[in-house]
């Protein structure tokens, strides 16, 4: 019996014929009696229907969606090669978001053009490349599975975003992975520029070396990162901005490795994915740029102390800073015997300098695209020494400038000297001229010391820098002779 043959039971009571059926065919039923049945049968096909897709058998997952990030301020010259590179991915993204942020220039222009590209302007944001990172991370992130950072000067090699989402899909406790950094040498348009990223190249490729052989880095650079979105979302969760990434600190993206460190996240390095950041071309920008990753370092290691993720950068900063003090005690100490006429050569001496070529050759073997010019910058070692000595004036400087309490902003510095404008300048001729006034000094008191003194002085000090370089040495042999399982 139907629901409309129960119904007019109901309503009109049983049949009168024995053995007759009612049909809703053969009596004619009023109007509302039909709707109401119809209305019924509706609410059980709608309960069916919700009841099956409440307890329906799971279903495999789709392909993961990727949201690549690219924060820009006036990057007109670079914005279009990035945008080719993401454009040409082998495993394409699923939204490529341009952050235009404070631009006076046509970067936000150049964007639009692209077909696919998605470009916010940023509204009232103060807070530069963190900012700008905060308000795309706000309109954008809901749904996607993974979140890229893109630096608007980097390029990626084809098959980046492919290696990196595997290489997350392959560890599940992995917050993100960071691509390997290179510079390409073609940027460089004079014998200065094309040194500095030569310098720059054999420094990263020797960093990349050591964090590939620890399997996992302290930052996960913004130049190109893949995170995994519930990951951010955690972050951003505990996080005073209510988002990944937070402005009071000048190095945002090793805070977010520290917090996902801090969070039991893995931060691997990619062993396949290669990026080419945007290198510095001239030494003012250069100097900017590490001041401004040094100061932020620092005020991290003086505010976190000694854990598992800041002791890579305290060994950095002693080996960077042990390093300095060795060549420096020793041009001190040859100066100082020098000066007294008791200076006897040893050819001992020799030994640190080759050992540091043999292993600055190895290092510059594994430049990705080297060239016989990275070689022969690593075998004449003047300009590796010239360049240790830039970093170790940046460290000094940042280190003082943080005890002392002085802020500053850091990305106005590097942007001043990226365009070639700043003071820096006259600071350097004002350090230059401390340095001068204090070696006078040193040089008029060491002149008028007493004989015995002198003796006393260089030969202790000469034992104490030969145990000091002994042990340098030492770490070098173990660096050259170690086995390395990727590529840098």
């Amino acid at each position: 019996m139907t629901l409309t043959q129960e119904i007019a039971i109901k309503e009109y009571g049983p049949p009168t014929i024995p053995g007759s059926v009612i049909d809703a065919k053969t009596i004619p039923l009023p109007l509302k009696i039909r709707l109401t049945a119809r209305v019924g049968e509706l609410r059980r096909e709608v309960s069916r229907t919700v009841h099956d897709l409440r307890y329906r058998a799971p279903r495999p997952r789709g392909v993961a969606k990727i949201l690549v990030l690219v924060p820009a301020h006036n990057e007109a010259d670079a914005i279009g090669h990035t945008l080719q590179a993401l454009l040409r991915q082998t495993r394409p993204a699923d939204r490529i978001v341009v952050l235009a942020d404070n631009c006076t220039d046509d970067t936000a222009q150049i964007a639009r053009g692209f077909r696919g590209v998605t470009v916010m302007v940023t509204v009232g944001n103060t807070d530069r490349k963190v900012g700008a990172l905060i308000q795309g991370w706000r309109r954008w992130q809901a749904g996607y599975d993974f979140v890229a950072g893109v630096d608007a000067d980097t390029m990626l090699a084809p098959d980046c975003l492919r290696y990196l989402e595997a290489d997350l899909v392959a560890q599940p406790n992995a917050g993100g992975v960071m691509a390997r950094y290179s510079f390409d040498q073609r940027l460089g348009t004079t014998f200065a520029a094309r040194m500095l990223i030569r310098l720059q190249r054999l420094e990263f490729a020797s960093w990349t070396a050591d964090i590939l052989r620890k399997k996992r880095t302290y930052v996960l650079g913004g130049q190109a990162s893949l995170f995994r979105a519930d990951a951010l979302r955690a972050v951003a969760l505990q996080s005073p901005t209510q988002a990944p990434w937070n402005p009071a600190s000048q190095v945002e993206d090793m805070l977010l490795t520290g917090d996902l460190r801090a969070m039991r996240y893995e931060t691997p390095v990619s062993t396949r994915a290669r990026a080419y950041a945007g290198p510095m071309i001239t030494v003012r920008s250069l100097y900017s740029q590490r001041r401004k990753w040094d100061e932020g370092m620092i005020r991290l290691l003086t505010t976190n102390g000694i854990n598992r993720w800041t002791s890579s950068l305290w060994r950095q900063q002693f080996s960077l800073l042990s390093n300095g003090l060795t060549r420096l005690g020793f041009l001190f100490m040859l100066t100082a015997a020098l000066m007294v006429h008791q200076f006897v050569w040893d050819w001992i001496w020799i030994f640190p300098p080759a050992v540091a070529v043999l292993l600055n050759l190895r290092q510059a073997v594994r430049v990705p695209h080297r060239t016989p010019a990275d070689l022969v910058a690593a075998v004449t070692l003047v300009p590796v020494e010239l360049y240790l000595m830039l970093r170790l004036v940046c460290a000094t400087a940042s280190w003082v400038t943080v005890l002392a309490g002085v802020k500053g902003d850091g990305w106005a510095r590097q942007a001043r000297a990226e365009a070639g404008r700043g003071n820096g300048t006259a600071k350097f001729l004002g350090g230059v001229l401390v340095a001068l006034l204090t070696g006078a000094g040193a040089v008029f008191a060491w002149l008028h010391a007493t004989a015995g003194f002198q003796r006393a002085s260089l030969t202790s000090g000469w034992y104490i820098l030969a145990a000091v370089t002994v042990v340098q040495v030492l770490g070098m042999l173990w660096r050259i002779v170690r086995r390395q399982k990727a590529r840098p």
